[in-house]
C-alpha cells in the first residue's frame, strides 16, 4: 500500500453548507519545495457542531494509491473496521457520474483519468462505509468510531435523499433522536422553556434536524408542540441508544444495508431484474418490487470477477462472476460500463471483507483502447512486411466453435473456442477476430501476426494453430487458460533454444506467454531510452524491457512509473532515475536488474 499523510495545517477543513459541498473538488495545491499534492476528501467523522459532513486535506505522492488515502484518515480516528470503507468519486453536475475507486488504483491515475474530462471543481471525493459484515449494527457497537461514522452517513443520506418523502411522525422521531444525541446534557423538559426552543430554532437551526418539507408544511406553533412532545419520548436515551433507535426506525423505510442495480441476467436484456447486494442477501435478484429475492451466490463462493463493455453501439457493461460449484459464470448486463465497474467493486469489497484478504478478486480484461492512458503509439514509417503465405495453415471455419469473448480491443477481439481437428477433436483454442478486415491492407497487416507466430515453435511461446483468410478473418492460436501473467499476479525466466534473429519489442507482464494476443508495440514506460528516442530495437532493448517485466512481477502486477505522464518518462530515465527496489527483492537481483 502506497502511503499518504495528513497535513496538520490543512486537516479537517470544515464544510460550510450545502452549496460549498457541491462545488468543492480535489485541489492540486503544492507546498513550496514539495512534490506532494493535496486531495480533499469529504467524510462523516464528527469534528464540529456544524452540519454532518466534513473534509480533510490529504497529501499524496506519485506512488500513493486509494488504499493509502483511506487508511490515513481511518488511522487518525482509530477505526478498527477499516475493510468496510471505500472511496467514492461523484460529479456535482451529473448524478450519473459516480465512480467507486478500487483500493489498488493510483491516486494520480484517478485524477488524470477523471478530472481531465470535466472541471476538477465538479468532482467530490467522499469516504464512505460501503461493505457491511453480517450483524453489522451489533459489530459496530464494539467500535464506536465506526458506529458514529455509519450513523452520520446514513443520517446525511436520509436527509438529502428521502427526508422530504417520509411520514410526519417518522421525521419528528428521527429529528428528536438527533437533538437528544447532539445535546447530551439537555433535560427532558428543556424545550418546554420558550427561550431554549428559540435558541434551538434560531441559533442552531431546525433544518439541521428535520427535513425541509416538514418545516414548510407545518405551522410554527404546531411544530413547536410536536417537537416538545416527541422529544420527551426519547429524553432518557443515551448517545448509543439514540443511534440504534434511529437506525431501527429508518430501516423499513430506507434500506441502507444493501445496494440495488437495475440490470439483466445473462448477456441480453430480455429479463429485467433488480440485483441486490448486501450482507444478508449476498448476491440476489428481484424481478419486481413485491417478489421474494432469489439468491444467486454467497460472497465466500465467489472465485473471480470480470467486467467489460459490450460490442453494441450504446456500450452496455457486462459483469461475469465465477461462483464455486456453478456450471457457468454468473453473467449480468448493465446499462453502462461504469455501473458494471461499480458493481464489480461492491462484490469485490464484500469478498475481501468476508475472506479478510487485501488482494482483489477482480481479473481485468486488457483492452487496446485502455492502453493509451499508459503508452504512446509510435507509427512505423516503413512497412517491410509482405503478404504472408498462409494457405498451408488454412482451417475450415465449420471446424471452429466460437465461444465467449476473453479480450477486447479497438481492432479485434479474442474469443475462447474449440477446434475440432482430425487429429485432436475438441481442442481448446484462442480465436483472434478482425473487426475491420474489409480492405486488403487491413487484412494483410492483421495476417502478418500469423506469419511471425508460425516461425516460433517453443513450449513457452503461444503457438499458431491456423488461420481463416476469408472474411471474417480469424487467427487460431493456442489457448492459455490462466490468462495474462499480470492479471494472474494481481489475483520465471524462459529463453529460446535457438535465436531466430527477432527482438520482441514489448516484453511486459501482460504479454508473458503472449496471452493478451492483441497487443500493440512501442510502450514508453517499458521501453529502453534508445527505443523511445530513436525507435531503435535490439537485443539490448529487449533485455531492458525484460528487466522492467521482472520488476512488474516482483511488484505483483503494479505498472512501472505509475502516475508519470508518458512524455515525462524519458526525462526521468535520462536523469538517472530507475524503478525503486521492490519489497522483499534480494539486493543482488535488483543490482542485476539495474545493469
Amino acid at each position: 500500500m502506497a502511503t499518504a499523510y495528513l497535513d496538520p495545517n490543512l486537516n479537517h477543513a470544515l464544510l460550510g453548507g450545502a452549496k460549498s459541498r457541491l462545488s468543492a473538488g480535489g485541489s492540486d495545491r503544492t507546498m513550496a519545495g514539495s512534490v506532494d499534492r493535496v486531495l480533499k476528501v469529504f467524510h462523516h467523522f464528527e469534528t464540529n457542531t456544524e452540519n454532518s459532513c466534513w473534509s480533510s486535506n490529504i497529501r499524496y505522492g506519485d506512488a500513493t494509491d486509494v488504499r493509502g488515502i483511506i487508511q490515513k484518515i481511518l488511522d487518525i480516528h482509530k477505526v478498527r473496521w477499516t475493510s468496510c470503507f471505500g472511496l467514492r468519486l461523484s460529479n456535482s453536475q451529473s448524478r450519473d457520474q459516480v465512480h467507486w475507486l478500487h483500493p489498488d488504483m493510483g491516486v494520480s491515475h484517478v485524477r488524470e483519468k477523471y478530472e481531465q474530462a470535466r472541471p476538477n471543481e465538479e468532482w467530490r471525493y467522499e469516504l464512505r462505509i460501503r461493505y457491511l459484515p453480517k450483524g453489522f449494527v451489533q459489530q459496530f457497537t464494539e467500535d464506536k468510531p465506526t458506529l458514529n461514522y455509519f450513523y452520520h452517513q446514513v443520517k446525511n443520506d436520509y436527509m438529502t435523499e428521502i427526508g422530504d418523502q417520509v411520514e410526519q411522525d417518522v421525521a419528528l422521531k428521527l429529528g428528536c433522536l438527533e437533538i437528544r444525541r447532539f445535546f447530551k446534557e439537555m433535560r427532558g423538559n428543556a424545550l418546554d422553556k420558550k427561550s431554549n426552543y428559540e435558541l434551538l430554532e434560531k441559533d442552531v437551526g431546525l433544518r439541521r434536524f428535520f427535513p425541509k418539507e416538514l418545516l414548510d408544511s407545518v405551522k410554527a406553533k404546531t411544530l413547536r408542540k410536536l417537537i416538545q412532545q416527541t422529544f420527551k419520548q426519547v429524553a432518557n436515551l443515551n448517545d448509543e441508544q439514540c443511534i440504534l433507535k434511529f437506525l431501527e426506525i429508518l430501516a423499513p423505510i430506507y434500506r441502507y444495508d444493501k445496494e440495488c442495480f437495475k440490470c439483466a441476467l445473462g448477456s441480453s436484456w430480455v429479463i429485467q431484474v433488480e440485483l441486490a447486494i448486501g450482507p444478508e442477501e449476498g448476491i440476489s435478484y428481484l424481478t419486481d418490487k413485491g417478489s421474494t429475492p432469489t439468491h444467486l451466490a454467497n460472497f465466500n463462493q465467489v472465485q473471480s470477477i470480470q467486467y467489460s463493455a459490450t460490442e453494441e453501439k450504446d456500450r452496455k457493461g457486462m459483469l461475469q462472476v465465477n461462483v464455486a460449484g456453478a456450471a457457468e459464470p454468473l453473467t449480468v448486463t448493465t446499462a453502462s460500463l461504469t455501473m458494471a465497474e461499480n458493481l464489480a467493486d461492491l462484490i469485490d469489497g464484500y469478498c475481501r471483507l468476508i475472506s479478510m484478504e487485501t488482494h482483489s478478486f477482480i481479473v481485468r480484461v486488457q483492452k487496446e483502447g485502455e492502453r493509451t492512458d499508459d503508452y504512446a503509439e509510435i507509427v512505423d514509417e516503413e512497412d517491410t512486411y509482405t503478404m504472408p503465405s498462409t494457405r498451408d495453415y488454412e482451417i475450415q471455419r465449420d471446424r471452429i466453435e466460437l465461444g465467449r469473448c476473453i479480450g477486447e480491443g479497438q481492432f479485434g477481439d479474442v474469443h475462447q473456442g474449440v477446434y475440432n481437428s482430425p487429429d485432436k477433436p475438441a481442442l481448446p483454442v484462442a480465436i483472434k477476430t478482425c473487426k475491420n478486415c474489409t480492405s486488403d491492407s487491413v487484412r494483410e497487416k492483421f495476417l502478418q501476426e500469423a506469419l511471425t507466430m508460425r516461425q516460433f515453435d517453443h513450449p513457452h511461446i503461444v503457438k499458431l494453430i491456423g488461420v481463416i483468410t476469408e472474411n471474417p478473418v480469424w487467427i487460431i492460436m493456442e489457448l492459455c487458460t490462466l490468462g495474462e501473467l499480470r492479471s494472474f499476479l494481481q489475483v520465471r525466466k524462459y529463453s529460446l533454444d535457438l535465436s531466430k534473429r527477432f527482438v520482441h519489442r514489448d516484453i511486459a507482464a501482460r504479454n508473458v506467454l503472449v496471452s493478451s494476443v492483441d497487443c500493440d508495440s512501442s510502450y514508453y514506460k517499458w521501453m529502453a531510452p534508445e527505443s523511445i528516442n530513436f525507435r531503435r530495437f535490439t537485443s539490448a532493448s529487449d533485455v531492458w524491457m525484460f528487466g522492467v517485466c521482472m520488476w512488474e512481477i516482483l511488484m505483483y502486477g503494479i505498472k512501472p512509473f505509475q502516475g508519470v505522464k508518458n512524455n515525462d518518462v524519458i526525462g526521468r530515465i535520462e536523469n538517472g532515475e530507475r524503478l525503486a527496489m521492490p519489497p522483499q527483492c534480494p539486493p543482488t537481483l535488483y543490482s542485476l536488474m539495474t545493469k
